[in-house]
């Protein structure tokens, strides 16, 4: 996990001469009210630096020429955790003049990157920032932007949300799409091609691979209580790049199956994740599949490329081998009985790690559940040992070996079930056999 690589500097008040600058002005490029955490982060402003007055007017040690007004006015409500950057990039040489909270005057030429100014306020403390961007030369006026952050300025000040030509605020080149915490299908697939011309390790320079400009895909995200997962599958070597919604990047090189990228964000936030999908080797555009699980359950994890419902070669998309059935809550008979042949060539730990069993690549079974108050209970009767393995409504997996209340059967209650489609396999323990086995559905029963 990559944090941004901030270049800052502590601040130093400056004493405060007979003349100084007009902070009750009103700023000529606006003003703002920002809270502790806020987004987007950094906080930009696109503006005019330079002015008549010296620099000089608030301190000795003040450099440059700026405005007698603010150029922009930030009322800031602190929080307990974040410092307070304030930063600017430009083309040409510019400095920075803040008359704080308290009315103490601050300063700063090139503390940034290159000749960028950037000011950070350790244990900032709440209430109005008046801040001048100053040009180094007189009669110098340049473009500016100047940015607000709570998390760090890179590459001379984050505006824009560039970085080293790598850039957050540019529109997606395969699109976008809004996914809530128990989305289905999982995974969120979607083609893209990755590379680009843009090293990424100019982000974090343990970053890998090359990129382009824009994000090659940008999720919107309404966090549940489960991780997320984003990873890539393509039949060359790939690299992943994300922001997340505080601004924080994140890469990974081969964290996935074989050469394909994964990141898991364990305690994942809401709000916009930005993705680039990057090929190792400079000049290089693979195919690829870009994937959102939050069941660890994505495009690089199984070698089956994550498309249609396939996790390997399992794939519930596919017609039930022995039909299916739609019932309702208190249904009868109850239980409701199949006849199956189990077992298959597939291992069911393919879609789930701890899974037991051997399935085929179709479900054997489909329901189509519309719930009541009762729980509902599949589960398997047979002579031989068996297995289940279950697809709920919402794309979950479960799976149980000898739950059931005889023998070796297995058995899967859910106490608040879903309506929905419930895809069932009912899977051999060992590999080679298919035994036949009854399938039974019900709100009160287990075999």
């Amino acid at each position: 996990m990559k944090t941004l690589l901030a270049a800052l500097v502590s601040v130093a008040a400056v004493s405060v001469p007979a003349m100084a600058q007009d902070y009750s002005a009103p700023p000529t490029y606006g003003s703002v009210n920002l809270n502790a955490g806020f987004t987007p982060d950094p906080y930009t402003v696109q503006l005019t630096s330079g002015g008549a007055r010296p620099a000089s007017n608030v301190s000795s040690s003040c450099r440059g020429w700026i405005a007698n007004a603010p150029d922009f006015s930030v009322t800031y409500s602190a929080g307990s955790t974040f410092d307070l950057t304030i930063g600017a990039v430009s083309d040409s040489d510019t400095t920075l003049v803040v008359n704080g909270p308290t009315g103490r005057w601050y300063c700063d030429d090139d503390s940034g990157e290159g000749l960028n100014p950037s000011l950070t306020f350790a244990n900032p403390s709440s209430g109005r920032y008046d801040i001048w961007v100053g040009s180094y030369r007189e009669g110098d006026y340049a473009s500016a932007t100047l940015a607000i952050s709570e998390l760090g300025l890179t590459s001379g000040g984050g505006g824009g949300g560039s970085y080293g030509g790598i850039d957050w605020s540019l529109p997606a080149n395969f699109g976008s799409t809004s996914l809530r915490g128990g989305f289905s299908p999982d995974p969120y697939t979607v083609d893209v091609v990755s590379g680009g011309a843009y090293a990424a390790s100019s982000v974090d320079s343990s970053c890998r691979g090359y990129v382009s400009g824009a994000p090659d895909f940008e999720l919107s995200f309404s966090a549940g209580s489960l991780p997320l997962t984003i990873a890539a599958v393509a039949s060359g070597d790939t690299t992943l790049l994300v922001n997340d919604p505080n601004g924080n990047w994140y890469c990974n090189d081969d964290g996935g199956e074989g050469l394909n990228p994964l990141l898991t964000f364990s305690n994942p936030r809401s709000g916009t994740y930005d993705i680039w999908v990057g090929s190792y080797s400079e000049g290089r555009n693979i195919n690829a599949t870009l994937s959102f699980s939050e069941l660890g359950l994505t495009a690089g994890s199984s070698g089956g490329g994550g498309g249609g419902g396939s996790y390997g070669q399992i794939d519930w998309s596919l017609p039930a081998n022995f039909g299916s059935v739609s019932l309702r809550g208190g249904f009868t008979p109850d239980p409701y009985r199949v006849d199956i042949v189990s077992g298959g060539t597939h291992r069911a730990s393919e879609v789930r790690s701890g899974c037991a069993g051997w399935v085929s690549a179709a479900p054997d079974f489909e329901l189509s559940f519309t719930a009541g108050s009762l729980p509902l209970i599949l589960s398997a009767a047979s002579s031989s040992d068996t297995t289940i393995l279950v697809n709920d409504p919402n794309g979950n997996w479960h799976c149980n070996d000898d739950g059931g209340n005889a023998g070796l059967n297995p058995a899967l209650t859910f106490n608040n079930p879903a309506s929905g489609t419930y895809d069932i396999w009912i899977g051999s323990y060992r590999q080679g056999q298919n035994p036949s086995a009854t399938l039974s559905i019900s709100e009160i029963y287990s075999e």
